[in-house]
C-alpha cells in the first residue's frame, strides 16, 4: 500500500501539476490532501479545480474554511487590514460554487493497516485556531503539539498547516508535519509505504517553476503579493 500526502498548496497550480505528474504521485494506491488548497498564491480555481478532479481525498483546512465561510469575527483580531484584504480578494476571486462545495468538506479522516491508526487532518481543530502557529516554535514541534491532539486516538497523526516540515514521538505516537506543497520551494509532500516490512514514512520534494509563480503573484499584484513572494526566499 501506497498513500501519498501532501498539503498547503495555497493556490500554486505550478508546484501542483508537478506533483500531479510524478511518478509517486501516479502509482500511488491512496492519496490525501491535507487542505490549504487556496490563498496566498494566485490560482485558487484552478488548484481547487485539479485536486477534486483528481479524486483524492480532500479536507478542509483554514484557508480553505475563510473562503468557504469567510473570516470568522473572533478572528479579525489576528489578521491585519492587508490581510484581511488579501482574503477578501481571493475569496471574491474564487467561483461561489467552489465554495459552497468547499463547505461541505471533511475536517480529517482515519486509515488503519497493519494494526496501526492514522489520523489525518489539517490541523487540531478542537484547540485554539492557532494550533500549530506557535505551541513554542512552529518549525518544530514539541510535546506542546502533542497536546493539541491529545484527544486523537491514533498512532500517526499526520497534519499540515505548518509550511516547513518536521516529525517527531511523544506518548508513543508517530506525528508528522507533511509541509508545504506550494507556499516553498521546493515543495514537500510525503508517501507511506505499508507491506509486509512494516510501517515506512518518506519526506520527498517536488521542483517547480518558482520564478514564473512569483512574477504572477507581482502582476496581479493582489493584497500582500509583495509579502507571500518572500516566503519562496526562506529556508
Amino acid at each position: 500500500m501506497k498513500i501519498l500526502v501532501y498539503t498547503d498548496v495555497h493556490g500554486n497550480k505550478y508546484a501542483l501539476e508537478k506533483l500531479q505528474d510524478s511518478r509517486d504521485y501516479k502509482t500511488a494506491d491512496a492519496r490525501v490532501f491535507l487542505g490549504d488548497a487556496v490563498m496566498m498564491c494566485p490560482f485558487p480555481n484552478e488548484c481547487l479545480r485539479k485536486i477534486w478532479k483528481s479524486g483524492d481525498i480532500f479536507l478542509l483546512g483554514n484557508h480553505d474554511s475563510y473562503c468557504a465561510f469567510g473570516l470568522p469575527e473572533e478572528e479579525f483580531a489576528y489578521f491585519k487590514a492587508d490581510k484581511k484584504a488579501h482574503q477578501n480578494y481571493m475569496r471574491e476571486k474564487t467561483l461561489l460554487e467552489y465554495k459552497e462545495k468547499l463547505a461541505t468538506m471533511p475536517k480529517d479522516c482515519y486509515m488503519d493497516f497493519l494494526g496501526k491508526r492514522f489520523y489525518f487532518t489539517h490541523y487540531a481543530w478542537e484547540t485554539d485556531r492557532l494550533v500549530m502557529d506557535d505551541p513554542d516554535d512552529p518549525n518544530a514541534p514539541t510535546v506542546k503539539t502533542a497536546e493539541l491532539f491529545k484527544n486523537i486516538k491514533a498512532d500517526y497523526i499526520i497534519f499540515g498547516h505548518n509550511h516547513k516540515p518536521s516529525e517527531f514521538e511523544c506518548d508513543g505516537k508517530k506525528f508528522i508535519c507533511v509541509g508545504s506543497l506550494g507556499m516553498k520551494h521546493p515543495g514537500n509532500y510525503v508517501v507511506i509505504n505499508i507491506d509486509e516490512k512494516g510501517i515506512n514514512v518518506e519526506r520527498k520534494k517536488i521542483f517547480f517553476d518558482v520564478e514564473k509563480l512569483k512574477n504572477d503573484i507581482i502582476t496581479e499584484n493582489y493584497p500582500r503579493a509583495q509579502g507571500y513572494c518572500k516566503f519562496f526566499e526562506q529556508d
